[in-house]
């Protein structure tokens, strides 16, 4: 791992992520390992490797529909043979993949084959946008695309989850809670002074604040003490006018700070 200039906080760096896409429907009958009858088709489990911007390579584990006499004949020769079929899933953010024709072959004996005809492949897709959109834990971290024009870096190992009132992330240890606010026509500095309004009282030491004119940024911690237990929690806000972000951060370990200083200096406004 390197570390963020910035904080200190450390930043992973790996170069392929996977996922499974899982089922797309029950299973009816299982002829192999990744071959499964269902609805009267046959469904093949393959590997469709896709290329990110930052040398990251994302592997999804995604399911082929094929005849059901295609599958019996591939389950006697799995995983040694290739197969013609229609695309099984439907992935944000693309659209148009569902029932898209596909094609896998096999790679090497005892690996699931690769798709070798993808709408997907031989293009290089822009790895922020992409992994935004699996609500899924990863292992690495990504800028996070929010409502509106604001973006925040979702560290590697947090899961999001979709509240009634916004997002959080949530991971061991570490939670980020995320809310966009809006007032049109109010300046950054006024905006952010309206809801600082009431906040707890700490330390000049525990607190920053700093405004370029067009965005007002500012942060305090305290640790308290729910049911006994030390939490430490880091509130910021970033505001521009109109818009702002709140960002909460709540660790367990102290040495976090660095971390929830890295997620605020993360923050981003513009397209």
């Amino acid at each position: 791992m390197t570390s963020c200039s910035c904080c200190g906080a450390e930043i992973d760096e790996t170069g392929i992520v996977t996922v499974d896409m899982g089922l797309p429907v029950e299973p009816e009958m299982s002829l192999a390992d990744d071959i499964v009858l269902a609805d009267g088709f046959g469904y093949v489990r393959a590997v469709l490797r896709l290329e990110l911007t930052g040398d990251l390579e994302l592997w999804l584990g995604a399911w082929i529909r094929v005849s059901v006499e295609d599958a019996r004949r591939a389950a006697e020769v799995w995983p040694v043979v290739g197969l013609r079929g229609t695309f099984a899933h439907d992935i944000k953010p693309w659209q148009g993949l569902l029932d898209a024709e596909v094609g896998c072959e096999p790679v090497e004996p005892d690996h699931l084959p690769f798709y070798v005809e993808h709408p997907l492949l031989g293009t290089v897709w822009d790895r922020d946008e992409v992994l935004s959109a699996f609500f899924a834990e990863l292992p690495v971290s990504v800028q996070q695309k929010l409502l509106g024009k604001w973006s925040i870096e979702r560290t590697a190992g947090l899961t999001p989850l979709l509240d009634p009132d916004g997002l959080r992330f949530v991971g061991p240890g570490r939670t980020v809670i995320l809310d966009i606010r809006r007032a049109p026509g109010v300046a950054a500095d006024l905006f952010l002074d309206m809801a600082l309004a009431g906040a707890p009282s700490v330390p000049a030491e525990q607190t920053l604040r700093t405004s370029n004119g067009i965005e007002a940024r500012h942060a305090l911690w305290l640790t308290t003490s729910p049911e006994g237990v030390p939490q430490h929690e880091f509130f910021g806000h970033v505001a521009r006018p109109g818009d702002m972000l709140i960002v909460t951060c709540i660790h367990d370990d102290p040495a976090d700070h660095a971390w929830a200083r890295h997620v605020l200096n993360s923050v981003r406004y513009g397209a």
